[in-house]
């Protein structure tokens, strides 16, 4: 299956990341010329960029380096996203941990596809793949949720579903994908701060573990591909059967 990617330019946003750097890593085993982005100073990719996506400027003049450097652009993956600790109800929060939710989940993700996909219609010939990072949190409602990130994250969700039927005829794909927990160590901090919150938790993950890394990657890799050519404007779950099942202990 390797190879599938052979030729094409991928941006990773956010590629600093444990998942950004394992799409990254999926992405050049595949072929691909790698570009990592982030706002923070990293390694990712065959070529590292260090840029703000909350920053219009910085978004446009990235997406023109790399078409400048590397002649096209063929993937964007947008793995960019933001759960404050202030994020809980909406009757606990600020509105300032409310604006920066919508800026990281949301905004940054709107700048991505609102200056990178012009370049995806101009490479020959056109088209090309959009993945955006989602969360099973929006498809779903729950009274423990971060509520800003949530509503963030189905504004992405509404997003790729209208560039996906927009674009259609154009070649060019955009998909979200709806992550469940994937085990890195901030998730596994995040989740076990409360002694019984992971086993909480785990009562109703049907698979009753963690996604790896690995698992993660295959599916942004596969979505990238011209494997997925049939697919656009959906919202995979990557979440273990979360969203889909009612589950009782045993």
């Amino acid at each position: 299956m390797f190879g599938r990617l052979a030729g094409k330019v991928c941006v990773v946003n956010g590629a600093a990341s444990l998942i950004g750097r394992a799409v990254a890593d999926r992405f050049a085993d595949e072929g691909a010329v790698v570009v990592g982005v982030d706002k923070v100073s990293h390694s990712v990719g065959g070529q590292a960029v260090r840029a703000d996506l909350t920053d219009e400027d910085a978004v446009a003049g990235m997406y023109r380096e790399v078409v400048r450097d590397h002649g096209r652009l063929d993937v964007i993956y947008n793995n960019v996203g933001l759960m404050g600790p202030g994020d809980r109800s909406i009757f606990e929060m600020t509105l300032q941990t409310w604006r920066d939710a919508q800026d990281a989940n949301l905004t940054s993700i709107f700048l991505a596809c609102k200056h990178g996909i012009p370049h995806l219609r101009e490479t020959e010939p056109s088209g090309g793949s959009v993945i955006n990072a989602a969360s099973f949190l929006a498809a779903v409602g729950s009274a423990t949720a971060p509520m800003a990130y949530a509503a963030a994250k189905a504004g992405v969700v509404q997003l790729s579903r209208d560039l996906g039927v927009h674009l259609a005829r154009s070649g060019v794909r955009v998909n979200a994908v709806l992550f469940g927990p994937i085990e890195t160590p901030q998730q596994r901090e995040l989740l076990q701060r409360d002694p019984s919150a992971l086993d909480k938790r785990m009562v109703h993950w049907p698979m009753g573990r963690f996604g790896t890394l690995d698992e993660a990657a295959a599916t942004i890799a596969f979505l990238a591909s011209d494997d997925a050519g049939f697919i656009t404007g959906a919202a995979i779950p990557l979440d273990g059967g979360i969203t889909e099942a009612f589950t009782v202990p045993e």
